[in-house]
């Protein structure tokens, strides 16, 4: 990943006087996934930045592999205080803010220029869901992010989304399950950290989740199959409570909303190439399945209701996203 992790990073130009004299904070961090995993090591080198910036004034202690919190319950641990720092995804997310839905619309975020429109600092879309994600006393340090989700099969493959009939796939959201729904087969929604069990035990035939998740949890020993839909585009957040945030210095903010920015944008540029080095881990482990153009439509057409559903049932903030998102299409 063109040496993002276990490198020195360049410091910016950042000052540091004020935060020689504040007194010294370590800062829990907690993940959902293995410490090996793409997410673990990208909010380990926010964390690694932010200590070096600050001479050793801000240290963190990582917890992953949902030692301390899962995924499912991620925000809410943020906002009691059990964890400071929690990296939590917008599936999730949109259970509280859902606008945030919207990166869950099938074939919507599906190139870089797309996503450039959509997730980069400035955007509209990117500005209205940060707002609404404060509104819930919450803050995103930075957005982490995920790239595209993909469809794991435990002995069944599949190329067409009529093949998807009565099968049932496991899923981690309301417009996810939608679109589970939308081909037929029934949603069962189970945290990231419970996928490995509900395919070795055939509770679920298939499941959807990300390409990093596919090799770091290691699906494969359970499951032969990954069809690479590549339907929706995955974000995560790195997320503080409004009053976590607030009790940090205004030094230490603005070392924090520096190194996520440039983190996030070394992260973005990379993130189809961390998607391609998944596939490429997966040879001889499991059988990746490349859609045709022509099955790939079919599977657009068959999940056309995701979008209808998404901006009839998610609010006014939702609508003006979706719009927004439309204008980029």
């Amino acid at each position: 990943m063109k040496g993002i992790f276990g490198k020195a990073a360049a410091i910016a130009l950042i000052c540091t006087a004020g935060v020689s004299q504040a007194q010294d904070r370590s800062l829990r961090i907690a993940t959902s996934v293995p410490q090996d995993h793409y997410l673990t090591r990208s909010i380990t080198e926010f964390a690694n930045r932010v200590t070096e910036k600050t001479d050793g004034k801000v240290t963190f202690e990582v917890y992953p592999a949902q030692s301390l919190v899962t995924d499912q319950q991620m925000d809410q641990a943020v906002a009691s205080g059990v964890v400071d720092i929690g990296v939590g995804s917008a599936s999730i997310m949109a259970g509280t803010v859902p606008a945030l839905n919207i990166f869950a619309v099938p074939f919507y975020f599906d190139t870089r220029e797309k996503l450039d429109n959509s997730v980069t600092i400035g955007t509209p879309i990117r500005d209205t869901l940060d707002a609404e994600i404060r509104k819930t006393g919450l803050n995103a340090a930075f957005w982490i992010p995920f790239g595209s989700v993909t469809l794991v099969m435990r002995d069944k493959p599949v190329r067409l989304p009529q093949e998807m009939v009565g099968l049932k796939i496991r899923s981690f959201g309301a417009t996810v399950s939608k679109f589970i729904e939308s081909v037929g087969a029934a949603p069962v929604v189970t945290s990231g950290g419970e996928q490995f069990l509900a395919l070795q035990r055939g509770i679920v035939d298939g499941g959807l989740t990300g390409w990093t998740s596919v090799t770091g949890r290691r699906l494969y020993d359970v499951a032969d199959y990954v069809v690479a839909t590549d339907h929706m585009y995955e974000t995560h957040f790195a997320l503080m409570s409004q009053t976590m945030w607030d009790s940090l210095s205004p030094e230490v903010q603005e070392i924090f909303v520096a190194t996520g920015k440039e983190l996030e944008q070394e992260l973005l540029g990379d993130i189809f190439e961390v998607s391609a080095e998944a596939k490429a881990e997966l040879t001889g482990k499991m059988e990746v399945i490349e859609l045709t153009a022509d099955e790939k439509l079919a599977w657009k057409d068959a999940t056309k209701s995701v979008a209808e559903d998404f901006l009839a049932n998610s609010g006014p903030i939702a609508t003006e996203i979706f719009k927004e998102a439309q204008k980029i299409q």
